[in-house]
């Protein structure tokens, strides 16, 4: 009987002291995001991209890009810029092929990058645009590709070469 109540009591002194932890850099709280990854927690995700990042990346993987501009408010073409329902950042470039004599920001003149708030709200903005090019051929056509987990939208005008339309494809995926 008193063996019993020994190990009783042994147990519940050992769960006890289990319980309470140190703050010593041995432990997963004090050691950073290398301890938490490896303890099995993920690791917080990186900031969203904007604009202005997708186009300075864009414009160093050396496809041609010229006449790069961040769009604001005052000279958003879509005024979806900051709105409801719109996008949170906008750029915009010349790509070889695109038409240079047509609205300074527009998508004519080669490449256009938008980033949404959510990947939804990019599907839903890809697709309305996919499908009106589709049901109006006239409009032309645009190549979508998608970065920072579906939320940057690049499209690249039609009148673009494909060759260089893959090439944009691959710096996209590379971001």
């Amino acid at each position: 009987m008193r063996l019993r109540h020994t190990f009783v009591i042994l147990t519940a002194v050992t769960l006890m002291l289990a319980g309470c932890g140190d703050n010593s850099a041995n432990s997963p709280q004090a050691a950073g995001p290398a301890a938490a990854t490896s303890a099995g927690m993920t690791p917080a995700p990186a900031p969203p991209m904007d604009a202005e990042a997708v186009l300075a990346k864009l414009t160093a993987a050396r496809l041609g890009a010229t006449h790069g501009a961040v769009q604001h408010e005052d000279n958003d073409p879509n005024d979806l810029l900051g709105r409801p329902n719109g996008y949170t950042t906008r750029a915009s470039a010349d790509l070889p092929g695109g038409d240079t004599e047509t609205d300074k920001y527009g998508i004519d003149r080669g490449l256009v990058i938008e980033v949404w708030p959510t990947t939804d709200d990019a599907d839903r903005r890809s697709k309305f645009i996919q499908d009106t090019l589709k049901n109006m051929p006239m409009l032309g056509t645009e190549y979508h590709y998608r970065a920072d987990q579906g939320r940057v939208l690049v499209r690249v005008s039609g009148k673009v070469k494909p060759s260089l339309a893959r090439k944009v494809e691959a710096a996209v995926a590379g971001l």
